[in-house]
């Protein structure tokens, strides 16, 4: 386990100390999973994410591969309430300050990120 007594005191910050490999280590999620091992960790923890957006996408309204900027890998998706999906898609097209409330969650989870995926299943997995 990384000491993280540092933290918050930029001489003793451990990261700063670490090899490029190190560091990949670190954020790599299925290393981090105590019950099982890494490969069994990726392969569950996949088949989870893909069977839940699978359902996401068939249950919900959304708007998939949004632009939030100009790179190719820069999108997300966005899954809106059953009673006002249609409002809310609307909104969308009105400058910042028009917009209606939206209650917003935005959940970073995994490591698709690392592999510039956005979705579990276009890995092919």
């Amino acid at each position: 386990m990384m000491d993280v007594s540092g933290v918050g005191f930029p001489s003793k910050v451990p990261w700063k100390k670490m090899s490029a490999e190190e560091l990949e280590n670190q954020y790599c999620p299925s290393r981090w999973v105590v019950r099982l091992g890494a490969e069994e960790a990726l392969r569950t923890y996949s088949q989870i994410g893909i069977e839940a957006t699978t359902r996401a996408r068939a249950t919900r309204k959304s708007l998939l591969h949004v632009p939030y900027g100009d790179g190719e890998g820069e999108k997300v998706d966005i899954y809106f309430p059953d009673e006002s999906a249609e409002d809310w898609r609307a909104s969308l097209t009105r400058p910042v300050l028009g917009f209606a409330a939206l209650p917003f969650f935005l959940f970073f989870h995994g490591g698709y990120w690392q592999s510039g995926r956005l979705f579990p299943g276009e890995w092919g997995l």
